[in-house]
C-alpha cells in the first residue's frame, strides 16, 4: 500500500503534481492523509481528478491540521471522488453558496451553438461565482464557456472536471475557476490536425497562447446541421483568457503534459514530468462596478489586438470568431 499526504498549501500546486505522478500504478492501495489548513479548487480539482482517473484504491485519513477544512473538502465532493464512490445519491450537485463543488461533467453531446452543454455548465458556475452580480457574471461565463468548449473541440476527450470557488472584497470580486481534461494535450492536438509539427509541450504551449494559432473549425460549411456560424473556432479562446488575466490583476497555470505557463514564463514541468492532460487554473479580481458594456470594450480591444499580433504569425488565422470578441448583451 502507498502512502500519500496532501498538506501543502496551493502555490506547491507543482509539487502535488510530482507527487501523484510518481505514484505506481501497479500498485492501487493508497492510504491518503489529509492535512489541509485550507483547500482550493484547483488542487481540490487536480488531485481527486488525478485519482479518480487512474483508478486508485484510496482510503483517507484526517489530520489535526485536516480538521480544519475537511468539511469544506467532504463538501466539495473531494474524498467523493479521491475514494472512487459509486454513490452517487452522496454526491453534492448543488451550485449555490460560495463555491461550485468538483464536479466530472460529460459532454459528447457537445454542439456549436446557443446553450449547448458547455454554455449551461458555464452559466451555472459563473452565476455562483460572481456573487449574483450580473455585471460580473458576464466576465466568468466568457472565460469559463471559452475554456471548457476547448475539451470536446481539441482534446478527444469528453469529460471535463471543474470546481470554483469566490471570496469578496470591498471593490472586487475574487474568484478561482480550476479545470481539468485528462486528453491528448496541444502538442497532439497540433499534431494530430497536421497544421504544424511540434517537437515538444514548451513548444506547443507558446503557439497555444498566440492569437489564432488554436483554430479548428473556421468555415461555415464545416459546421453540423443547426449549428451556428457565431462558434466558429478561430484560436483565440486563451489568448483572450491570459490577456484578461493581466487586465484584473489575476493569475494563471496552465497545464500540458510536460508543459506549464504561469504569468510569469513557460517552462517544462520539475523533474521532467508530465501531466496525463490538461489542468487550468484561473484567478481573478473582477471590480464590483464594472459594467458589460465597459467589458465588451475589454475583450473588443483585445481581440483587436490580437488580430494584429497574428498577421506576424505564420499561418495563424486573423480573425477572431464573433463568439471570441463579442458578448450577448442581455
Amino acid at each position: 500500500m502507498q502512502k500519500l499526504v496532501i498538506d501543502k498549501p496551493d502555490f506547491k500546486y507543482e509539487d502535488y503534481i510530482n507527487t501523484l505522478l510518481m505514484l505506481d500504478n501497479n500498485d492501487p492501495e493508497i492510504h491518503m492523509i489529509y492535512g489541509l489548513k485550507f483547500m482550493t479548487p484547483f488542487i481540490g480539482v487536480l488531485i481527486a481528478s488525478y485519482l479518480n482517473s487512474q483508478k486508485f484504491k484510496v482510503t483517507s485519513e484526517i489530520s489535526p491540521e485536516g480538521e480544519k477544512s475537511s468539511n469544506y473538502a467532504e463538501f466539495i465532493n473531494f474524498f467523493h471522488f479521491v475514494e472512487n464512490s459509486k454513490n452517487v445519491d452522496e454526491r453534492n450537485t448543488t451550485y449555490s453558496g460560495t463555491c461550485t463543488p468538483i464536479m466530472k461533467s460529460i459532454m459528447v453531446d457537445y454542439y456549436r451553438g446557443q446553450e449547448n452543454i458547455s454554455e449551461k455548465i458555464s452559466r451555472k458556475i459563473s452565476k455562483v461565482i460572481s456573487c449574483d452580480n450580473s455585471d460580473v457574471e458576464s466576465v466568468f461565463f466568457y472565460i469559463i464557456s471559452e475554456l471548457i468548449r476547448n475539451i470536446p473541440e481539441h482534446s478527444h476527450s469528453f469529460d471535463a472536471w471543474h470546481s470554483s470557488q469566490y471570496w469578496v472584497h470591498e471593490e472586487y470580486i475574487e474568484s478561482e475557476i480550476a479545470l481539468v481534461d485528462y486528453g491528448i494535450g496541444y502538442r497532439e492536438s497540433f499534431n494530430f490536425k497536421e497544421d504544424r509539427q511540434l517537437v515538444n509541450d514548451v513548444e506547443a504551449m507558446e503557439f497555444a497562447l498566440q492569437p489564432g494559432v488554436t483554430s479548428g473549425i473556421t468555415k461555415r460549411s464545416h459546421l453540423r446541421e443547426n449549428e451556428e456560424e457565431e462558434y466558429l473556432n478561430s484560436g483565440y479562446g486563451l489568448y483572450m483568457i491570459t490577456e484578461l488575466c493581466k487586465k484584473f490583476k489575476g493569475k494563471y497555470v496552465i497545464i500540458s503534459k510536460s508543459a506549464i505557463a504561469t504569468n510569469k514564463k513557460i517552462s517544462f514541468l520539475d523533474n521532467g514530468g508530465s501531466f496525463p492532460g490538461t489542468a487550468i487554473k484561473i484567478r481573478l479580481q473582477v471590480p464590483k462596478n464594472l459594467t458589460k458594456e465597459k467589458f465588451q470594450k475589454t475583450i473588443s480591444d483585445i481581440a483587436k489586438e490580437g488580430e494584429e499580433l497574428s498577421k506576424s504569425i505564420s499561418g495563424a488565422f486573423n480573425i477572431a470568431s464573433t463568439k471570441s470578441k463579442s458578448l450577448r448583451l442581455e
